[in-house]
């Protein structure tokens, strides 16, 4: 850990104590320090400031604020983020469909779709059975979470039989009597 690191971690902690720790013991003092530096310190500088500057306004309670409260304000309330994807997975199902190739934001969608079964499968799911779709997203989407690497893109029908018949993502498309070449997400080349 670096001097600037510590010296941040130490300002924070300082006025973490200054707004919360009147009741605290000289050892419970010790040992909140400690877990502090142990486990915040594993984050960036500008995130736990961010965190001890948003814990000192809006936090409502006197006693001195538990790590997994520190941890939710740095990364983010979980199941928000989870509903927040399920939402961008729903309205891409309902807006794009299963015959055209998609990309996300969020690229973490796109490995939990993967794992449901690709993304043709994922649009052929009934109204009836969406909730069931939702339960299982909500299960692999922590575990996807974790992965490093996640798909560029999710196969629609139109790319899945181009490529069953041999022909390449580059195609050149006629539009209005012009020749131009466009890959298969439509973006134009030059």
């Amino acid at each position: 850990m670096n001097k600037n690191k510590i010296d941040v971690l130490k300002e924070c902690f300082t006025l973490l104590v200054t707004e919360y720790g009147d009741k605290l013991t000289e050892q419970q003092k010790h040992g909140k320090k400690e877990l502090f530096k142990k486990i915040i310190g594993n984050y960036p500088e500008e995130k736990i400031k961010e965190m001890t500057m948003e814990m000192i306004k809006n936090r409502v309670y006197a006693n001195f604020p538990k790590i997994s409260e520190m941890i939710e304000i740095i990364e983010g309330n979980k199941e928000v983020e989870m509903e927040t994807a399920w939402l961008e997975l729903k309205e891409k199902i309902f807006k794009e469909g299963a015959y055209e190739t998609v990309t996300f934001k969020n690229s973490i969608i796109m490995s939990v779709v993967e794992a449901l079964g690709g993304w043709v499968k994922v649009c052929d799911t009934l109204s009836d059975d969406m909730r069931w779709l939702k339960r299982d997203f909500m299960i692999y989407y922590p575990i996807m979470k974790k992965r490093d690497n996640h798909p560029k893109q999710l196969s629609g029908i139109f790319e899945i039989e181009n490529s069953r018949k041999g022909y390449n993502a580059d195609t050149v498309c006629q539009i209005f009597g012009k020749s131009k070449i466009q890959n298969s997400l439509g973006e134009d080349k030059k």
